[in-house]
């Protein structure tokens, strides 16, 4: 597995690389990371090989590797059987480099839209409209020499193709949700109790927080139901590199007192913060899937998620969750809090199709599919 982020950064690709990992696992192979080096190397499960790299300064905690080092020195001694990127930047490059050389198949997860990423993290003043177009140059470029794309959901192979993206094949695998991790039975009514929420409906919001998660959107949401619902609070966890910005956005609305930035959640805390909660809050239109969307719904908490790309294909209006555009946030919220108690057991059924046994079943015969591509030309 190679990752363009890793420990101690935690992002939606390296839950899902983890997650992708321990089903692997758990089906008997053998998995290998590896990650751009960082000065605090964590404690960490399974073997790491990592390569130099340096800070990327306009996206704190993400690195870029500087040189390849004894990479190919190590892949030859482990004799991987498949090389598999979770990532399109620099580790994108040195993966297919390495799978070329070695003449392994090679497989992408397409995890971010980085058409919409660049206009916020650019290391040099372009125009949106021009490094747009950059990117999705590069990414016709790129993606057209795995041997399998991986789109974790079929908006966004739908997306890719639409673009221009040309793919020698492109296989639909969601990241599994481990279904014996979160469950309803996690709920803990005193869990709320360590925030100063006891007694309140907590609405939740997991994930790192940069801008384009696009939390300002719950935020004014959350302002504008502050005299209809008293008892309302937002709890956030998660951090990132807007965290300043999103706290200031709570106070020019008046609502400090009505959120609260947990920061990172221990592992062991998260399926009980589901549980525990009214409903997810999910206001991105970046996300490729959202992994918190199935975690949330395993817990049996409905969804209030955007209408946007990945979301709509696991949040179903009225079922397991609701759906809202920009201007409609607040409406998705209190029809989700009139109705959740009646949406926890689809939410749960909605969930187990996506467990991590089904989607790794699924990811081998993605693995299978690049073998046979690779086989097949010469």
């Amino acid at each position: 597995m190679f990752v363009d982020s890793f420990h101690p950064t935690v992002d939606g690709s390296v839950v899902a690389m983890e997650s992708v990992s321990k089903g692997l696992e758990d089906r008997g192979h053998e998995v290998i990371v590896v990650a751009p080096d960082t000065p605090n190397r964590p404690s960490y499960g399974r073997a790491v090989h990592y390569l130099p790299a340096l800070e990327f300064r306009n996206y704190p905690g993400y690195r870029v590797v500087i040189s390849p080092s004894d990479m190919l020195e190590f892949l030859r001694k482990e004799k991987a059987d498949i090389i598999h990127c979770h990532g399109i930047a620099s580790m994108a490059v040195l993966s297919l480099t390495a799978a070329r050389v070695l003449k392994t198949p090679h497989v992408l997860t397409f995890h971010t839209m980085a058409n919409e990423a660049v206009r916020h993290y650019s290391p040099i003043p372009v125009r949106d409209d021009l490094i747009i177009e950059l990117v999705w140059v590069y990414l016709r470029n790129m993606l057209k020499r795995p041997e399998v794309v991986i789109a974790p959901s079929t908006p966004v192979k739908t997306e890719l193709e639409e673009n221009g993206v040309v793919m020698k094949a492109c296989d639909i695998v969601p990241t599994g949700v481990d279904c014996e991790r979160f469950t309803p039975e996690k709920y803990d009514k005193r869990f709320m109790d360590r925030f100063g929420l006891s007694g309140k409906r907590v609405l939740l919001h997991v994930g790192r927080l940069s801008i384009e998660k696009r939390l300002d959107i719950v935020l004014e949401s959350m302002a504008s139901l502050a005299s209809t619902e008293p008892d309302l609070r937002l709890l956030v966890a998660g951090t990132g590199p807007a965290i300043d910005a999103y706290k200031e956005k709570a106070r020019s609305l008046g609502i400090s007192d009505r959120v609260v930035f947990a920061g990172f959640l221990p592992d062991e805390d998260l399926p009980t913060a589901y549980a525990s909660s009214e409903a997810l809050v999910i206001p991105s239109t970046f996300e490729t899937q959202g992994l918190v969307v199935l975690e949330a719904l395993a817990s049996g908490t409905p969804v209030v998620g955007m209408r946007c790309r990945a979301i709509p294909e696991f949040v179903h209006e009225g079922k397991n969750g609701c759906l809202f555009d920009a201007d409609t946030c607040a409406d998705a919220i209190m029809r989700c809090l009139v109705r959740g108690d009646s949406m926890m057991m689809s939410a749960v059924s909605s969930a187990r199709e996506y467990s991590i046994e089904a989607c790794t079943a699924r990811l081998e015969k993605a693995y299978e599919h690049a073998a046979d591509i690779l086989s097949r030309s010469g």
